[in-house]
């Protein structure tokens, strides 16, 4: 396994980095590409490799996160096919989708402001039937997709009469952050249940956009897993049968991996994943990533690989802590005050989410 990284200088012109996403890479360029969003809200496509940087928008947010936000971070998405970006608020509630062949905002985001504080803001980019959507909260407990071609909402529908007992499709949910399988046909949703309780879910989007927009609420392919009892800590799909949680309670921290295809109906109405295997990891801030086979758990100490079914280390990265990856090519990328690191999986298989 080659665990060699690159450092390359954070270009002066971007600093202070507040975020970073993948671009597709254009042709010629040399390895891959990444938009910065800038603390001067300057957005600006970058090749490390190169050192190139060209301006392409700019972002501001005049609304107001919420009155009761704490601790809000501005988070960036950016489409797999590198038109469309999205710069939401972490911990708050509004967000933009702004067109980098343009440099103007599209469609701007509320996700309201009840309890928006406790989850990142729900949000990711997908496809449908070949046309770039995007998932996002539109209320504590709903999501919805919007055409960004069109502006269409593909998922309208009646939201349910909350004062109505056993009122048809309620969901007693707060969406979380949210993750697409890597062949784009399943939405993970990392939210909570009321008393504070971490609840992953995960759904067909294919179902949801073809012909029930209650799937995310209540429809047939919808599960969760229960088994874990907190939210907002790291998760990363291995593959398209595997997603690695991390759980952190009382007793420490554990690994949970999960099987999106493997559904066990526990009660009427109430369908769980099933785990394929769980093992101890120490307590503290780590982000996961994947090279398509480990899992990636970047923590203090740098970055490490663990075999998915053990827990077994079988390599590490020492000192590399990345935040981001390059679903294109798989590179992981540390960006710091002045400089950045980056390291590429010798294998890697291009995903959609």
């Amino acid at each position: 396994m080659a665990t060699i990284t690159v450092d390359v200088a954070v270009p002066e012109a971007l600093r202070p980095v507040v975020d970073v996403a993948a671009l597709p890479a254009a042709l010629g360029d040399a390895g891959s590409a990444w938009l910065v969003l800038s603390e001067d809200g300057r957005l600006a496509r970058w090749t490390p490799t190169t050192g190139e940087v060209r301006d392409v928008a700019r972002y501001a947010e005049e609304r107001r996160a919420s009155e009761k936000s704490g601790g809000v971070r501005l988070r960036l998405h950016v489409s797999r096919c590198g038109r469309w970006a999205g710069v939401v608020q972490d911990r708050g509630r509004y967000g933009t989708v702004i067109d980098l062949t343009t440099g103007s905002p599209v469609l701007e985001l509320d996700g309201r402001d009840y309890c928006c504080e406790t989850v990142p803001f729900a949000f990711a980019f997908a496809e449908h039937g070949g046309r770039p959507v995007v998932v996002h909260r539109t209320d504590w407990n709903r999501l919805d997709v919007t055409d960004l071609a069109s502006g269409e909402v593909l998922t309208a529908r009646d939201s349910p009469d909350r004062d109505a007992e056993d009122a048809e499709h309620d969901l007693d949910y707060f969406h979380g952050a949210l993750s697409l399988s890597p062949d784009g046909t399943r939405v993970y949703d990392g939210g909570w249940v009321w008393h504070p309780w971490g609840m992953p879910a995960v759904w067909s989007l294919t179902t949801w956009l073809n012909g029930n927009p209650y799937e995310s609420e209540d429809g047939p392919s919808y599960a969760v897993y229960p088994e874990v009892s907190e939210w907002n800590w790291p998760v990363v799909w291995i593959d398209d049968e595997r997603i690695a949680v991390y759980d952190r309670d009382a007793g420490g921290g554990t690994v949970h991996v999960l099987d999106p295809t493997s559904i066990e109906l526990r009660s009427p109405g109430v369908r769980w994943i099933k785990a394929v295997a769980t093992f101890p990891w120490p307590v503290g801030d780590v982000g996961f990533f994947t090279d398509g086979e480990h899992l990636l758990i970047a923590d203090e100490a740098g970055l490490k690989g663990v075999d998915i079914t053990s827990g077994r280390q079988v390599f590490a990265i020492d000192g590399f802590r990345p935040t981001r990856q390059d679903r294109h090519t798989g590179t992981l990328i540390q960006v710091g005050s002045t400089n950045a690191r980056l390291w590429t999986p010798p294998k890697w298989t291009a995903r959609a989410g």
